[in-house]
């Protein structure tokens, strides 16, 4: 009787498979996501931002341990308050903590997805 002998997977799938779980970065800064602010009100520009957040999110919910780095800058700290309170809400279960100071300064935070 022949032995079976699992099959091993090509290393290129484990590459990817670490390229999969690589950091994702998302700048929430408005002029990254939008030509133009003309005509939109703080709270628009606000409510686009957090669209784009919850976008990401969506798109990242499945992937457990996905790391993603959300760039909200330090400024007055609306951005960064309404991302904490989305995650409180809606992604109870991700963890989160404030992004390599070194790397962001003040003006991110990590999410990683549980």
């Amino acid at each position: 009787r022949e032995k079976e002998t699992p099959e091993r997977r090509p290393r290129i799938q484990r590459i990817e498979k670490r390229e999969k779980n690589a950091v994702v970065e998302v700048d929430l800064h408005i002029d990254q996501l939008i030509d133009t602010t003309a005509g939109m009100s703080n709270t628009d520009v606000l409510e686009y931002q957090l669209q784009k957040f919850n976008e990401v999110m969506s798109e990242h919910r499945q992937n457990r341990n996905q790391k993603i780095v959300f760039i909200h800058g330090k400024g007055d700290g609306v951005l960064k308050k309404a991302i904490l309170s989305e995650l409180k809400k809606r992604y109870p279960t991700c963890y989160h903590q404030d992004a390599s100071f070194q790397e962001y300064g003040y003006g991110a935070t990590m999410v990683t997805i549980k």
